[in-house]
């Protein structure tokens, strides 16, 4: 039994707990998020409502440790996560909101946040005398506002939820050092939400790990159950069963199995994994009665580019083997022969630089010039281990990242002079490297460099050798660069860059063992140092 003086005190945070509870302003404590946000809440001049976006009302009064949201563009994610920041301060929480970067966190702050905070006069009410762009005091807790660019942002203060918004369009290790906030919080929630872009990557690796949920409605006629963004098609060209013509020529949303009429107000979030701890959502505009089902249709025939019709429009991620390869792409290409450990004739290889060293070997296939085989892949420690290679595997071009190993790559460039070249990517480069015998470096625009060693796996223009654990790595680092469409917000420019979304390591090796053997065996034959005469004096010299 406790004593006198410790029951005093519990009794007496009792009572100052009832009273904190009875006040107006903390009554969202013990009122779920969708029930106070439609009795309070006003948006764009009108009250909260969750009509059209039906689907949102579970998600609203999820309270789970963990949740992840892969959405279609203008369904109301971001709303909801605004809200729940919002509701979450007023309990007591501090709430850290992350943007990529701090452009986004000022457009968001100003366009989206303080808006609203102004729009009900409850929330201004509770608003302290700390209130800038990147920070807003409500209660007695903090919304903070920051980008993931910055380590600073992420470092500075402790949290107890963290929202990740657009979280396909940060950099994935960022997320890691930001989740680091909540250590010395007994709640811990975290929420993240985003279009997703490709497989396996951002907000799609989170859903994957989450219990999946998909918005499913039953037809009123035949009483199947259908998630319409499972039905919709995959690949562009195939028949879309979910969108149907009426007669007076609009469109409406349609059972697959009788063609009657969804009603897409009346469903239930359902499970492919129940009983995972994250809670996982797609929320596509399939599922919005604000949307002209006529018009997703019309884009999914039309659409030239289908990243962003699957991304933005259905919700879900999407690549094909022009954007990014897979392992199963990159292991059929494997053959019976074992991997070398020595080659006579002249080879290209490229390597990769960082704590440690990946390196790739290329060689022309004797029956077929224009196919290379991969002869070698190796895991180095040391640059004396690469010194090794150069030797054993005659290797007449030797393509190496010079970043950030500089001073250690130019000393290994200065060893074997005329044969190892530093890679400096240069987006203002166009077309092929540009090679300067003099500095040892090559220049090449790093969308290009990619390309041409994808296509090279796509076009089966490479041998791999037999399958083992160390080509299976290989594989699999070969699919972690995939091609992103961005678009310029000012002028509606379009452009493709390739990000990592995963270790990389031999993608890139590869990529340099391509660059060097593009001109060691030029039209099918080495060419001894090159085709400069600078070139052809540093092998001589050399020899």
């Amino acid at each position: 039994m406790p004593g006198p003086g410790r029951s005093r005190r519990i009794d007496g945070y009792l009572r100052s707990r009832m009273m904190e509870l009875a006040r107006p302003e903390t009554r969202a404590i013990v009122e779920p998020l969708a029930a106070w946000s439609a009795r309070r809440i006003r948006l764009d001049g009108r009250p909260f409502s969750f009509d059209g976006h039906e689907f949102l009302r579970p998600i609203y009064d999820d309270t789970a440790a963990h949740i992840c949201l892969s959405k279609a563009a203008q369904i109301g994610g971001t709303t909801w996560a605004i809200l729940r920041s919002i509701h979450s301060c007023i309990v007591g929480l501090n709430v850290m909101y992350f943007f990529p970067t701090r452009t986004d966190v000022l457009d968001f702050s100003r366009s989206r946040v303080s808006p609203l905070l102004a729009e009900n006069p409850f929330l201004a009410k509770m608003m302290a005398d700390t209130d800038t762009v990147g920070l807003k005091r409500i209660g007695d807790a903090h919304l903070y506002l920051r980008g993931m660019q910055s380590t600073v942002g992420m470092k500075s203060v402790p949290a107890d939820l963290i929202v990740f918004d657009e979280l396909d369009e940060a950099e994935p290790q960022a997320k890691a050092m930001a989740k680091e906030r909540l250590g010395h919080s007994d709640y811990k929630r975290i929420l993240e939400l985003s279009n997703p872009s490709l497989p396996d990557y951002g907000i799609d690796e989170g859903y994957q790990k989450s219990d999946q949920r998909h918005w499913t409605v039953r037809c009123p006629g035949c009483g199947a159950w259908t998630a319409l963004d499972r039905e919709f098609p995959t690949k562009l060209g195939q028949e879309v069963k979910i969108i149907l013509p009426r007669a007076d020529g609009s469109f409406y949303r349609a059972c697959p199995k009788c063609e009657g009429e969804l009603d897409m107000a009346v469903g239930d979030w359902v499970a492919d994994f129940p009983g995972r701890p994250i809670h996982g959502y797609r929320i596509s505009q399939l599922l919005s009665s604000k949307v002209d089902p006529g018009e997703i249709l019309e884009e999914y025939r039309t659409t030239r580019y289908p990243d962003r019709f699957y991304n933005l429009k259905i919700g879900i991620p999407w690549a094909d083997l022009e954007r990014r390869l897979d392992s199963a792409s990159v292991l059929s290409l494997c053959t019976d022969r074992v991997m070398l450990e020595a080659a006579a004739d002249a080879t290209a290889m490229g390597v990769d630089t960082g704590s440690q060293l990946h390196a790739v070997v290329l060689q022309p296939d004797r029956a077929d010039q224009t196919i290379k085989r991969l002869i070698h892949v190796r895991v180095c420690h040391s640059f004396e281990e690469l010194d090794e290679l150069m030797e054993r595997f005659s290797v007449e071009r030797c393509v190496i990242d010079g970043l950030p190993e500089t001073h250690a790559t130019r000393a290994f460039a200065k060893r074997h002079a005329g044969r190892v070249y530093l890679n400096f990517f240069n987006e203002n480069q166009r077309g092929s490297a540009a090679w300067s015998i003099q500095e040892r470096i090559v220049q090449i625009n790093r969308t290009e460099a990619l390309d041409a060693s994808r296509a090279a796996i796509r076009d089966k223009l490479v041998r791999l050798p037999r399958r083992d654990r160390l080509v299976e790595q290989f594989a699999q680092q070969m699919a972690a660069d995939a091609k992103v469409l961005d678009e310029n917000e000012d002028t509606g420019a379009k452009r493709y860059r390739y990000i990592k979304i995963g270790t990389n390591h031999f993608s890139l090796a590869f990529t340099y063992a391509w660059i060097a053997a593009d001109r060691v065996y030029a039209g099918g034959h080495p060419i001894v140092g090159g085709t400069s005469e600078w070139d052809w004096l540093n092998c001589k010299l050399q020899y």
